[in-house]
């Protein structure tokens, strides 16, 4: 039986980022200098694994992280895979919104009580779990074995938390700009289970651990994260009528 590897790997920085700002799916921000530099750097210093096929949400961010991590690859665009659209709150600060009626709603509703003109955390839950399955059915229908996926991190966090296994705390799924994890897949346990197992961190280490060994620890510093609802990812999806890798649910954040 086939094992497929997808790396699923954070953007660089834009500068949305570096102004600690809510940047989702309406602030289509291009990467900034420093964000540049920054995925420059980490490819100098540490090895990016070789792919067969790299998918990006179609986002500047990401298609552009792609082009510096890979320039030798094409890059497709994976539909549904844009970060969560934060309505009225787009573009501002937590400390602008601090206190707010409408901010402390959201808040302390995990996400469920969305900001205006938001989308509705079910339906971003959604759109991504159809999303990430449309990109491992193009993989494993055509027997890609190792491709990369360009994500923005609240995207990512919320695809490991639902699909990757060993199940975590989410905020141990944050990563840092230009890194991510190895998600391991193989047909019987995707199809059956709708899991992936969590093998790797990457960029990659010099010799990856066995399969099992990797513990997960990871330190966040992205006030972007902290500053998310504790429940950012307690989320529901319908269960698929073809069986095509969606959970019932997912596991709660705490």
């Amino acid at each position: 039986m086939l094992t497929y590897r997808l790396f699923l790997i954070r953007h660089g920085l834009t500068q949305g980022n570096l102004e600690r700002r809510y940047i989702g799916r309406r602030s289509d921000l291009p990467l900034c200098e420093e964000g540049r530099k920054g995925l420059l750097a980490l490819k100098e210093e540490f090895e990016y694994p070789d792919v067969k096929k790299v998918y990006a949400a179609p986002m500047k961010r990401c298609f552009e992280t792609a082009e510096i991590l890979y320039p030798d690859r094409l890059t497709v665009p994976a539909e549904g895979l844009e970060e969560y659209d934060f309505g009225v709150f787009e573009g501002r600060t937590a400390e602008e919104l601090a206190g707010t009626e409408m901010f402390v709603r959201w808040n302390e509703s995990g996400m469920k009580s969305p900001p205006d003109k938001a989308e509705s955390i079910t339906d971003f839950a959604q759109r991504t779990a159809d999303g990430f399955a449309k990109v491992v059915d193009d993989m494993m229908r055509n027997q890609i074995t190792t491709a990369a996926l360009i994500l923005p991190g609240g995207v990512m966090m919320n695809l490991l938390t639902v699909f990757g296994y060993p199940k975590r705390d989410p905020m141990l799924w944050a990563a840092q700009d230009g890194t991510g994890f190895t998600a391991l897949l193989n047909t019987q346990l995707w199809q059956r289970d709708g899991v992936f197992e969590v093998f790797s961190q990457i960029p990659m280490l010099r010799e990856e651990p066995e399969s099992g060994d990797w513990d997960g620890n990871i330190e966040d510093d992205e006030e972007f994260f902290r500053s998310l609802p504790k429940n950012y990812l307690a989320l529901e999806v319908e269960e698929k009528p073809d069986n095509t890798a969606v959970p019932e649910s997912f596991e709660k954040g705490r």
